[in-house]
């Protein structure tokens, strides 16, 4: 996507990504920048990653901050939701993009694991949500979207733990927006595919990738562009009949 566009304007708007210092995350928060948003960079680790991304929005000459938090942790998380709030005035937009994806076989998946990816990728996103509702409630304003994968439409060998917890998010994105779209809140998801980022690149060229490519009816991988826009999408008020809704930037890998 063009940074220079704004297909959907979120003029005014305040949008906190988290997950936001690489990948999709950096994808969506730049997005959202180009679209005249105010950014909250959420991150958890990578300092350096996520100040690039607030210099990027910033040379566009919009208003960028990074928030470091583990979202993993529901003190952590309201502290975050807190800190963007005080910061920016209140947050309009709350993309819940942070998650982590380790592969093991099911047998050999302890106990520890299961819960770090549970809480990271299932449990961040509900503490988010629940902090940042309600300023929105208030407002009788807002949208919450959450990143969910494929791999929670179909699941996956080795992933078990992974596919469990973004197909957690999609039951989670229905019952939220049953209770909150009436008091002017949408909740919504995204669920990309196989997605082009620094940490899937290599697999690209390899005859997995070759395999999955020809699945694809679009011809090609998406690229964290194709994802961001969908959220964009989503987060703006052309999004306004969207309620407890999937859009799914695969390619054409997962049809419903």
């Amino acid at each position: 996507m063009d940074e220079n566009a704004a297909p959907h304007s979120l003029s005014g708007q305040v949008v906190l990504v988290t997950g936001g210092s690489r990948g999709i995350g950096a994808a969506i928060a730049t997005a959202a920048a180009a679209a005249k948003a105010t950014v909250a960079v959420g991150y958890r680790d990578n300092a350096d990653a996520a100040a690039a991304v607030v210099a990027r929005i910033r040379e566009l000459g919009n208003v960028a901050d990074a928030f470091r938090a583990d979202v993993s942790d529901r003190s952590e998380a309201q502290e975050l939701i807190s800190a963007v709030e005080s910061s920016f005035g209140r947050i309009d937009g709350l993309v819940n993009n942070a998650g982590i994806m380790p592969s093991s076989p099911f047998l050999n998946v302890t106990a520890e694991e299961w819960n770090a990816v549970l809480h990271t990728n299932l449990f961040g996103p509900f503490y988010c949500s629940q902090a940042a509702l309600p300023g929105m409630l208030q407002r009788r304003s807002g949208s919450i979207v959450m990143i969910s994968s494929r791999l929670g439409q179909i699941g996956w060998p080795e992933l078990a733990h992974y596919s469990a917890a973004k197909a957690g998010l999609l039951g989670l994105t229905k019952s939220m927006a049953r209770e909150f779209g009436p008091q002017g809140v949408r909740v919504n998801a995204v669920a990309p595919g196989f997605t082009i980022t620094d940490m899937t690149r290599d697999i690209v060229d390899t005859e997995s990738g070759h395999r999955r490519l020809k699945e694809l009816p679009s011809g090609r991988f998406p690229e964290p562009e194709d994802v961001a826009d969908a959220v964009l999408f989503l987060l703006s008020d052309a999004a306004g009949q969207f309620h407890g809704q999937t859009l799914n930037p695969n390619g054409g890998g997962f049809m419903q």
